[in-house]
């Protein structure tokens, strides 16, 4: 059907660098801002709920890609780097990240352009959630690093 077998799909997986993983989710979190703030940049009628999404969207994409972007990084100048280290590292870098994002939204409030909802800070806490899920799928947990 297209697909891999398991366990072809499981070498791949074993082949492929975790820095590399990691970057590629990043970057997928990018592409999704970028494609979001493109289609909000068209003026275009929608549900109400798709413009709800469009408007909440680019949090979610933003706090996966910021941790995913610098763990990627990391496990790059790392690469035999425990579980333990690269889930530190990487709760570090989430935190850092929904912490930026989340102060970001609050000085919204003072700008006379910007727009402070607390449905972004609900979008960034699903965001981190998200990631936080991501990492744990990508990681193999004998070692951070098995390529």
């Amino acid at each position: 059907m297209g697909c891999l077998p398991e366990t072809q799909l499981g070498l791949a997986q074993q082949h492929m660098k975790l820095s590399t993983r990691y970057g590629l989710v990043g970057i997928g979190a990018l592409c999704v801002l970028s494609l979001v703030h493109e289609g909000r940049e068209q003026q275009f009628e929608a549900a109400a709920i798709v413009l709800y999404l469009m408007g909440v969207l680019p949090n979610v994409a933003a706090a996966i890609a910021i941790p995913f972007v610098l763990v990627s990084v990391w496990a790059d100048q790392k690469p035999a780097a425990s579980y333990q280290a690269a889930r530190r590292s990487f709760a570090g870098f989430t935190l850092v990240a929904g912490v930026g994002l989340i102060a970001w939204e609050f000085l919204q409030q003072s700008s006379r352009t910007l727009f402070f909802d607390y449905h972004d800070i609900a979008a960034t806490l699903l965001g981190l959630v998200l990631a936080w899920l991501l990492f744990v799928l990508l990681t193999p947990r004998a070692n951070a690093q098995e390529a």
